[in-house]
Formats: C-alpha cells, sequence, structure tokens
C-alpha cells in the first residue's frame, strides 16, 4: 500500500516550521518532499532600509533561540568594517554567553527526541538542566533568550564578582548530572535499540552535501569554526573537538549531549580567567567603504554574515546559516528507514529555519 504521510510544518519533531510529506510504501519510507519558507521575513532588507543604531532589535530577534549568535556574527561585521578591536573581557563575556546558548539549544534539542522516544524521565532531566543553563545566562546578561547583549567594541553589561559566582554555582549542577546522565544513557537499551543504526548519514554522503554543524561532526567530519577559525576568545581557550563517527541518530544525539557538557566546561574556564579592564560597547552610526564576511560556529552550524557599505550606508546585507537540511539531506536520512522513525530522525538533526529563513 502506498501513501503520502505530512510531518509538518507544526510538529514536536520540529523545531522550527517546515513541511515534509513523506511518500511510503508500505511501512518503509520511500521518497520525500521537503517545503520550506514559514519563517521568511526579509529581515536583512529591514536592517538595510534602516539605521545601524536600531538594527539589533531586529538581528536579536532573527531567532529567538541562537540570538546571540546572529548578534555575534553582526557586530563582529561592523567592528570589523568600522576598525574597532574589542577588550579581552567583552571577548570572554560574549564566548561565554555563546556557549550558554549552545548548551541550551543542544539540550533542547535531545529532550525533543528523548520525548519522541517516550522516555519521559530522560526528557524532564534534560529540560531541568536547560533551566538551569538559562538562569545562568540570565545572570550574565540580563535575559534567558533574545539576550541583546553584544554591541560593537563590548557588551552590553558588565559581570559582578557577586553574578560570576552564581553562573559558576548554576552550571556545576548540570555538568555534574548531564555527565552521569550521559554515561547511563549509553546503556540505555530503551534507547539504543531505537537509535543505533537509524537515520545514518556516513561521512562520504556528508561530505558529498556539504553537511556542516552537529550533523556533519556526527558523520565523522571534524570540522568546527571555533577551532578551524578561532574568534572572540577561542583563540585562548579552545573547545573540545566532538566528534562521531556513526552518522546515525544515535551519533547525533551523543554529540549533542556531549558538546553541551563541554560547553559548561568552557564556560566554567572562561569565568576562572575572567579578564579585568574595559568592558563597555560603543555606538557605531556609520561604516567606511567595504566589503566584509564573518562567520560563527552557531549552534546548529555555521552562519556567515557579508556587509557591503558605500561610505554612507549598508546597500547589502546577506545572511546565511550554512549547510539547512534541504531535500536532498533528508532524503538520505528518511528513504528506506521506517515511518515509525521518521520523527525522532528529523528532530535529531536538531536544525533551525528560522536561522536558515532569516
Amino acid at each position: 500500500m502506498s501513501y503520502l504521510l505530512p510531518l509538518g510544518p507544526f510538529h514536536p519533531a520540529l523545531r522550527t516550521p517546515q513541511r515534509i510529506v513523506l511518500r511510503v510504501e508500505g511501512e518503509t519510507i520511500q521518497d520525500i518532499e521537503h517545503r520550506d519558507g514559514y519563517s521568511a521575513r526579509n529581515v536583512a532588507e529591514r536592517i538595510r532600509r534602516g539605521d545601524l543604531v536600531r538594527s539589533y532589535t531586529l538581528v536579536n530577534r532573527i531567532c529567538g533561540v541562537h540570538s546571540h549568535h546572529h548578534a555575534l556574527a553582526w557586530t563582529m561585521a561592523l567592528e570589523a568594517l568600522a576598525g574597532l578591536s574589542v577588550p579581552p573581557r567583552a571577548q570572554v563575556l560574549r564566548t561565554a554567553a555563546a556557549e550558554l546558548e549552545r548548551a541550551a539549544s543542544h539540550l533542547h534539542t535531545t529532550a525533543i527526541v528523548f520525548e519522541l522516544l517516550g522516555l519521559g524521565q530522560v526528557q524532564r532531566q534534560l529540560v531541568a538542566l536547560r533551566e538551569w543553563v538559562l538562569a545562568a545566562m540570565q545572570h550574565l546578561t540580563g535575559h534567558r533568550l533574545v539576550v541583546d547583549f553584544v554591541r560593537p567594541a563590548g557588551v552590553q553589561v558588565d559581570l559582578t564578582d557577586e553574578e560570576r559566582a552564581a553562573i559558576q554555582r548554576l552550571i556545576k549542577r548540570p555538568s555534574e548530572v548531564l555527565y552521569r546522565l550521559i554515561d547511563r544513557t549509553i546503556e540505555r537499551r530503551a534507547f539504543t535499540r531505537r537509535v543505533i543504526g537509524i537515520g545514518a548519514l556516513l561521512q562520504p554522503a556528508a561530505e558529498s552535501l556539504g553537511v556542516t554543524g552537529p550533523l556533519g561532526r556526527a558523520a565523522g567530519i571534524q570540522r568546527d569554526l571555533r577551532a578551524d577559525a578561532p574568534y572572540a576568545a577561542y583563540g585562548e581557550i579552545k573547545p573540545a573537538q566532538v566528534t562521531q563517527t556513526g552518522g546515525d541518530t544515535y551519533a547525533r544525539i551523543m554529540l549533542l549531549l556531549l558538546e553541551a557538557y563541554d560547553s559548561l566546561q568552557l564556560v566554567r574556564r572562561l569565568l576562572d580567567d575572567l579578564p579585568v579592564g574595559a568592558w563597555q560597547s560603543t555606538t557605531v552610526e556609520a561604516l567606511p567603504r567595504g566589503t566584509i564576511t564573518t562567520m560563527v560556529e552557531a549552534p546548529a552550524g555555521p552562519l556567515r554574515y557579508t556587509l557591503t557599505s558605500d561610505g554612507t550606508r549598508l546597500t547589502t546585507i546577506n545572511i546565511e546559516a550554512v549547510g539547512p537540511p534541504q531535500r536532498l539531506v533528508l532524503r538520505a536520512l528518511l528513504a528506506n528507514q521506517l515511518v515509525e522513525n521518521a520523527a525522532v530522525i528529523v528532530a535529531s538533526i536538531g536544525a533551525c529555519m528560522t536561522c536558515a529563513e532569516d
């Protein structure tokens, strides 16, 4: 029996709206149709028509989950065009916010997968851990989400000694719990039998499809802009090179959990060695003529901002989330899989169409 089964545009497995139509033969997926565009708002054009001072309201709201990475890429591009330098203390605070956002995003993705697998106890643990991380983000930036923290040549607010101690206490608990959870999850049969060998994307196929970010690293592609082209404070404090080789749903979930754990360790190290000195930001109202491209490693993968200025205003703004899961990638992951596994496979990708469509 052949039939079509729609997944989305709104579904628990999807972090952001997209429509996936599965073409099923019996219980096996034969092909897929993919439709996106539900999150397109033409933010780049709106920013171009406005002024730089007010641009952060829009940039920080391109994606509520990854707002700091958008603002960081935007700010780094403005700084490069304007020739601004950033003091070490501000660089460390920016990086700490980025790693807290990464940990919160990964915990959210994995919580969705475990919920779909029917492992509610693990899902509730991950949600609780994410709440601790968001509380730490609030101490650092003043906000849990849409943090509106980074600005040219600095950050919006400094971190007091009391707030730094509070963040250290807040991330200590989730670090310990997450370490034990990862150790138990490796051998949890109710989990492994549903994810090992499911939705596999091996390295040769991933390379040919241009896959990046966690999806690529789960397939053995050791690419991470934080290590390959360090920015902010990553040149001084390097992240662990977390990769998996299985390329399946199990590999993707383990990679996200391990990266979340490493992010919390990075935050601890960053705040332990927080430099003293300047942190204040400045206002950029005009830019010299030129074109600049900056990239950051967002939780879902590389994020690229390209700005062109004619010396009076920005003439071109391109925002690109590199390597979103388009149809060919989804087909490679879902083809010949049992239809009952489709939602879990899609959720394990952790794709953010809001970032991709701006």
